[in-house]
């Protein structure tokens, strides 16, 4: 019986022993080469890339035949060097970083590069495409053929969706003068297979804000308190700022009347502005040319008077509804007639521009 006994124990140890043995292995054996390995495996580790802070191959949008080396500290470097010119040099900035997944790559980072030859008194930008996992470049969207000045980024609007690389860009028409391109795009890129290539270039719908309203609220689909690129966006034309654009600045909407302007604060839309020869006219048919009397016959009790600096007579109608807090229209007099109005946030309409 105790031998029974003893070898059923010595049985249990050994079968305990090799289920342990089985397990260390199982644990702590390489995989075989070549296997994809379970669904729960950990993928490899990559070092993370800093893409701000980083060494990029770039050609400003080709203005040199082959890339050239431009080391980033904080989105920004400099080039100099026979590779470039002489007596010149590149100031780098990076405007806007993107990470998505397309097609046959895979998930990808795509950054956009504006860069400043010098001495110049123009810019140009470059958009490059890289493996989010290491950072290695995979191409550049190709350059525009366009007769004149290139295309302008908007660098916000630069995304990967919907299989597409897609970004909105400000066309130079015929007679566009540099610096004030009319025409706003919405283009996109595709990977096919060997490099990046333009799948659609349309024109945005455009809004004609001279057929427009001014409210306290702004002047038709355009508000307060939206950012440049959301008034782009809604109107289908680009904005030419004038001005720093972290504090205070002008913009002018391409194809809306002269005299029809933007004021923005820390890129909020705090006033629009209207004075000859514009002739658009507020919600209640004011504008310039309105008699003192007729403002006050149109907005009564919600509307007082005040004094610029100079002496002119100002009237302001401020609505007291309260979802209009804040919110005023202000008509500057010159012989008892407007000759400009503003809408938009108290402050900036008494101010009317940034200059």
């Amino acid at each position: 019986m105790d031998h029974m006994l003893g070898a059923r124990i010595r049985a249990v140890t050994v079968a305990f022993l090799s289920g342990c043995l089985a397990l260390t292995t199982a644990v702590f054996a390489p995989p075989a080469q070549g296997s994809a390995g379970g669904a729960g495996d950990t993928p490899p580790r990559t070092e993370e890339v800093d893409w701000m802070n980083r060494t990029y191959d770039i050609t400003c949008d080709d203005e040199v035949d082959e890339p050239v080396p431009v080391t980033m500290s904080n989105g920004t470097g400099s080039v100099t060097g026979d590779a470039i010119g002489p007596e010149r040099h590149w100031e780098v900035r990076i405007q806007r970083i993107v990470h998505g997944t397309l097609p046959r790559l895979g998930t990808v980072t795509a950054v956009l590069f504006r860069c400043e030859p010098q001495p110049s008194n123009y810019f140009t930008e470059e958009l490059r495409v890289y493996r989010t996992r290491g950072g290695a470049e995979i191409g550049r969207t190709p350059t525009f053929d366009v007769p004149s000045f290139s295309p302008e980024f908007r660098p916000e609007t630069l995304e990967i969706q919907d299989d597409r690389l897609s970004a909105d860009l400000a066309f130079y028409g015929d007679r566009d003068p540099h610096g004030r391109p009319s025409i706003l795009r919405r283009v996109t890129w595709t990977w096919d297979g060997r490099q990046f290539v333009k799948r659609s270039e349309t024109d945005l719908a455009r809004t004609d804000l001279g057929r427009e309203e001014v409210t306290v609220d702004g002047i038709g689909p355009v508000r307060i308190g939206m950012s440049a690129q959301e008034v782009e966006k809604v109107t289908g034309a680009p904005l030419t700022l004038v001005g720093d654009a972290s504090h205070c600045t002008d913009g002018t909407l391409a194809g809306t009347p002269d005299g029809l302007s933007m004021m923005f604060m820390q890129n909020s839309l705090v006033a629009v502005t209207v004075e000859s020869p514009a002739t658009v006219s507020t919600a209640s048919g004011m504008g310039v040319g309105t008699t003192r009397d007729e403002l006050f016959d149109t907005y009564g009790t919600e509307i007082s008077t005040e004094r610029t600096h100079d002496g002119s007579e100002r009237l302001v109608f401020a609505p007291t509804a309260p979802r209009f807090e804040g919110r005023v229209i202000v008509f500057d007099l010159t012989d008892g007639q407007v000759e400009r109005f503003s809408a938009g946030t108290r402050d900036a309409t008494t101010v009317g521009s940034c200059s």
